[in-house]
């Protein structure tokens, strides 16, 4: 995959309507189990209670533009941390 996780996360962070409640996001890049390229997504929330609904609605549009911006052929894994699951770094 040539697409870099910086070109993903600056991707990521042009969504149009970007709940308010997204803080940010963890990508990684690199081959899955199924020995296929992947990018896995953790969308960062400020809020842990936004309804599955949501929720769904988020997940659906991160793998549209993982997509759009690194191709199809690449399957994304889209998670979603909680501000409490966040580890602070020095």
């Amino acid at each position: 995959m040539k697409t870099t996780t910086t070109e993903i996360k600056a991707a990521l962070d042009e969504l149009p309507g970007l709940p308010a409640w997204v803080s940010g996001w963890q990508v990684e890049t690199g081959i899955d189990v199924s020995d296929e390229p992947a990018v896995w997504v953790w969308a960062l929330l400020e809020d842990e209670e936004v309804d599955f609904a949501a929720r769904s609605r988020l997940r659906e549009a991160v793998r549209d533009c993982v997509h759009r911006t690194a191709g199809d052929a690449v399957w994304a894994y889209v998670r979603f941390r909680g501000a409490s699951e966040m580890v602070q770094t020095a």
